[in-house]
């Protein structure tokens, strides 16, 4: 039976005290965002009653079931449960749950939510983006901040929702070490580029020139990739499940080869193997999973207690999700655990390592500083 936490009935209440047309719940990861929605729903619906929940992946369309199934009160209705990929009808739905709605500015999100005529209710940790246009049209969508309703990380946390994080920023690289290579391919490359794409502005090809052959020279390193592995080994032996987030599969597979017994989560996987695998590290039996943007969202997996960001970047929405899936709470865990590269061999790295420590810093993480 579910018990509401006090932090999710204020939420449950905002959504249906009265109903709202247009709702945003925004909340940390861990908070149970799933377990709210489904609750709120199980308070208005009444049979033949017509609800579409939408979600980003496969795994969080199992997760909205599963959610469904525990709540009481939800006889009679009809449930479509969909990946939005899929684009499925939702034209006759009476209520749409979006479920990681920060993606509904994107077309195919957008084009489903927009025919929302009854109820639309958006489910979110990261809401803004940062990028003007892309947040009016969320706004638009979801309505202003009368129809917001924030959780506030701290209560999530005195709840015991979410652990406190200790972030280890790993500093192996001589300043601008790889600085020269960098500007080296950028400014042949760029040639290249500005004669082939006239009509895009050379800042910007320059920027995603430069970018591009960054992370290849980071990634590269082998100096990271080698602490990497020997780090998710040692956490391994110190008790720890490991999760190695990736940009590529290409990556992913090479620090696998390294990491005994370690699996890559992928979207090339079939479903079945997925589960199969994600259902293994859920119980114990896989130590090390390395995954792509999969784990970015919806990968619930409390066991987890190191992550091993190998993917930088400086959104801090993304930094969030990918640090709150070690931040669950799972047995005698205490904390969650972060490593990260300060990367300060490339400039363009090392300002958004900066950035991501910023970002720490704003969650409540402990950042420590570890040379070599």
């Amino acid at each position: 039976m579910f018990e509401a936490r006090p932090y999710q009935t204020a939420a449950i209440d905002f959504l249906t005290k009265p109903i709202r047309t247009r709702a945003l719940i925004v909340a940390p990861a861990g908070s149970g965002k799933t377990a709210i929605a489904a609750q709120a729903l199980s308070r208005i619906c009444v049979p033949n009653t017509r609800v579409a929940w939408l979600a980003n992946t496969v795994e969080q369309v199992d997760q909205g079931i599963a959610a469904i199934a525990r709540t009481n009160g939800a006889d009679g209705v009809d449930f479509l449960v969909a990946c939005v990929a899929g684009q499925p009808d939702v034209s006759d739905r009476d209520i749409i749950i979006v479920d990681e709605c920060h993606h509904t500015p994107a077309t195919s999100w957008a084009r489903l939510a927009a025919q929302a005529k009854g109820v639309l209710w958006g489910f979110t940790a990261t809401p803004d983006s940062g990028d003007a246009e892309r947040d009016a049209i969320f706004g638009r969508i979801f309505g202003g901040p009368e129809h917001r309703h924030t959780v506030p990380r701290a209560e999530v946390e005195r709840a015991g929702s979410v652990l406190s994080g200790v972030v280890f920023m790993h500093d192996l690289d001589a300043q601008g070490q790889f600085d020269l290579e960098i500007n080296t391919r950028t400014a042949e490359e760029l040639k290249k580029a500005v004669a082939k794409f006239r009509f895009v502005p050379r800042h910007e090809l320059e920027k995603r020139i430069r970018w591009r052959i960054t992370q290849e020279q980071i990634h590269g390193s082998e100096a990271r990739n080698q602490h990497a592995v020997q780090t998710a080994k040692d956490d391994v032996a110190a008790g720890h499940s490991v999760l190695v987030l990736v940009n590529s599969i290409e990556h992913g597979e090479q620090l696998s080869q390294q990491i005994e017994g370690s699996i890559v989560l992928t979207s090339k996987l079939s479903k079945k193997k997925r589960a199969e695998a994600i259902a293994a590290f859920r119980c114990g039996d896989l130590k090390v999973a390395v995954s792509t943007q999969l784990a970015d969202e919806g990968l619930d997996v409390p066991r987890a207690s190191s992550l091993i960001l190998m993917a930088g970047g400086r959104s801090a929405g993304k930094l969030e999700q990918r640090a709150g899936r070690v931040m669950r709470p799972h047995g005698e865990k205490e904390f969650g655990i972060v490593h990260d590269y300060l990367d300060r061999g490339a400039v363009f790295a090392f300002a958004q390592a900066r950035a991501r420590v910023s970002t720490y810093q704003s969650l409540g993480y402990d950042v420590k500083y570890l040379k070599g």
